[in-house]
């Protein structure tokens, strides 16, 4: 809660004036920076969802969950080993690029809802376009990789990085481990920072903040498992 500095009321932490006095209690925050708020969830992630939350608009959450349904494409042509579909790696991406932005428009329309009535059940405060912003830059860190790990997996395989005749790691076992491990390292911060963004921005304990999360992960599982299957992959 934030009090009031002139008539000494209780306020909401996100409330921009007072109930009571109309005082201002913190600056507005009309838009969101991308670069700058990317580099806020690396350097001071409870400060930055306190800011994503304060925010009026929500910007670049459209983009955000774009990139990570790409990410989870790209992900899914390596963990079903569609590699052996395709002639090249180009036209492996270009399918991997045109499944990514559908899946990420599809869990756009899933996941925030998903994770804001997740929240509210458990006494999440917060409005639905609110859990929105919280729950696309929780994947920043997934979407990042898309630019700086995924290149070097591409260059390092090519297309035996989807293939299982050879395995990748039977060509290069330590960089295919390494490669590996990062990924893993990369998804586990983004169920940190959403555990985090959820407590911060719904002000609600991290054990309800967890199962929140798992909730929503449960669902994602569900996406990822069964897109294949829909697009007869």
């Amino acid at each position: 809660m934030i009090t009031c500095p002139v008539c000494h009321s209780e306020n909401d932490n996100y409330a921009t004036v007072c109930h009571k006095c109309k005082a201002f209690l913190q600056n507005r925050i009309p838009n969101l920076d991308l670069f700058e708020t990317v580099w806020g969830v690396v350097e001071s992630p409870r400060a930055t969802f306190h800011n994503i939350t304060l925010a009026e608009h929500k910007n670049y959450s459209v983009f955000l969950f774009t990139l990570f349904g790409i990410s989870l494409s790209f992900t899914g042509f390596w963990y079903f080993r569609l590699g052996n579909r395709f002639e090249t790696l180009l036209e492996l991406m270009m399918w991997a690029l045109g499944t990514g932005v559908l899946v990420g428009f599809g869990l756009l329309l899933v996941l925030p809802i998903t994770y804001h009535m997740g929240a509210k059940v458990l006494g999440g405060k917060t409005r639905f376009r609110s859990s929105l912003g919280l729950l696309s830059y929780s994947v920043v860190p997934i979407a990042a990789s898309l630019f700086f790990v995924l290149p070097v997996e591409l260059l390092t395989f090519g297309m035996y990085l989807f293939t299982a005749n050879p395995h990748p790691h039977t060509i290069k076992p330590v960089s295919y481990i390494a490669l590996l491990s990062f990924d893993v390292g990369v998804s586990l911060w983004s169920i940190v920072l959403a555990v985090l963004a959820t407590s911060v921005g719904h002000q609600i304990s991290l054990i309800k903040a967890i199962l929140v999360v798992a909730i929503t992960m449960t669902v994602l599982a569900g996406v990822f498992f069964l897109t294949p299957k829909m697009l007869r992959l």
